[in-house]
């Protein structure tokens, strides 16, 4: 544990722009009290900081704390996260000091951009202006607040994973039309994301269908899933569960970020526990090849695919070339009703019972 360090009250708190990464800080939503530390040690995922913007760049809008869109200048003081971030078509971000400081999403990630998409421009610089101070003059940090065991067993509910090739194919427009589907028919179901960078859009999609409840790992501290190991994320899967069945629900559509082959995603479809605790997975992808390839990858690692969807779905030729070497069903990005056809049948039938015994959690988050 680190030895307190002192602190001192931030100038004009009423002046700082809380990011939505930080909406779990104390005192987000009332910044009078805030205080901030001198120390400089390294950071770690989850500490909160006070940053400056030094130089603008790709992000030039906070998601802020309210779930307010708000643009940011040159000078202004944020209130943001150190994280990791795995974006194959922004950046790849890393917490690794506090010299080279970098807004990794528009969500109030910070970090070092390590690698960056050639199409995206450079990231906006900030200027480390010091740690976030709790009561004790330590460090604030999320992970460390919320990120914590269960003691409780999570009753077992229907999961539909729903898995891309990658970013931008189509996963989250899937996501939402499938809880639409079901919650126009009266099926009290859940939205989660189970991994990812730290975002109020899906979450917002998500409430806008209709969805029982909507949660995401950040409700855990986790301002990333990047880099975790599996038991973090079947604990974040847990909690998630746990959230979703307290709040009434009786089926949960999760969204898996990123895309097979991203080493978070890769772990835990190959994951006997995690394949247990899922209904049916649905694979999404931007075109024929790619869709093929997600479905023989999924259904090799033991998976239950019941669709394929995303982006090729657009396109009748695309449609066809899959179907000629695929016996999975084709679901429209755009459908509502199949959707609805589909999951309904499938879930109405019993769960078998080695995966009722896997679903019950062993922690909690």
């Amino acid at each position: 544990m680190r030895s307190p360090a002192a602190s001192t009250e931030i100038p004009d708190p009423a002046s700082l722009k809380w990011s939505w990464a930080c909406r779990l800080a104390p005192d987000s939503l009332d910044p009078a009290p805030a205080r901030v530390l001198s120390e400089t040690g390294p950071p770690r995922p989850g500490d909160v900081a006070l940053v400056s913007v030094a130089r603008m760049g790709l992000h030039c809008h906070l998601e802020t704390a309210h779930e307010r869109r708000l643009r940011i200048y040159k000078g202004d003081r944020l209130v943001c996260v150190f994280g990791d971030r795995y974006a194959t078509d922004v950046y790849e971000g890393r917490v690794l000091g506090l010299d080279d400081l970098h807004l990794l999403s528009g969500s109030g990630v910070v970090g070092e951009v390590t690698a960056r998409y050639r199409n995206i421009g450079r990231p906006t610089c900030l200027m480390f202006l010091g740690y976030l101070s709790d009561v004790a003059e330590r460090r604030v940090n999320l992970v460390d607040l919320r990120f914590r065991p269960l003691s409780a067993s999570v009753s077992p509910l229907d999961v539909i994973a729903v898995v891309g090739t990658g970013m931008s194919t189509g996963k989250t427009t899937v996501t939402r039309k499938i809880l639409r589907a079901l919650v126009a028919r009266g099926v009290a179901a859940a939205g989660c994301k189970l991994t990812g960078t730290v975002s109020p859009r899906d979450l917002q999609e998500m409430r806008a269908a209709g969805a029982r409840f909507a949660a995401d790992f950040s409700e855990f501290g986790l301002p990333s899933t990047y880099g975790l190991s599996l038991d973090d994320l079947l604990r974040i899967f847990d909690g998630l569960l746990r959230a979703s069945s307290g709040a009434g629900s009786s089926l949960i559509v999760m969204e898996i970020a990123d895309g097979l082959l991203q080493r978070e995603t890769e772990m835990l479809i190959r994951s006997e526990e995690f394949r247990r605790r899922v209904r049916g997975v649905v694979a999404i992808a931007p075109c024929a090849v790619s869709a093929l390839y997600a479905v023989e990858r999924l259904q090799a690692a033991g998976c239950d695919v019941w669709a394929a969807s995303g982006l090729f779905t657009n396109a009748p030729l695309f449609v066809r070339e899959f179907e000629a070497h695929s016996g999975v069903p084709v679901v429209s990005s755009r459908s509502d009703a199949d959707w609805a056809k589909l999951i309904l049948a499938r879930t109405a039938r019993p769960l078998p019972e080695e995966r009722r015994r896997g679903a019950v959690a062993k922690a909690d988050v």
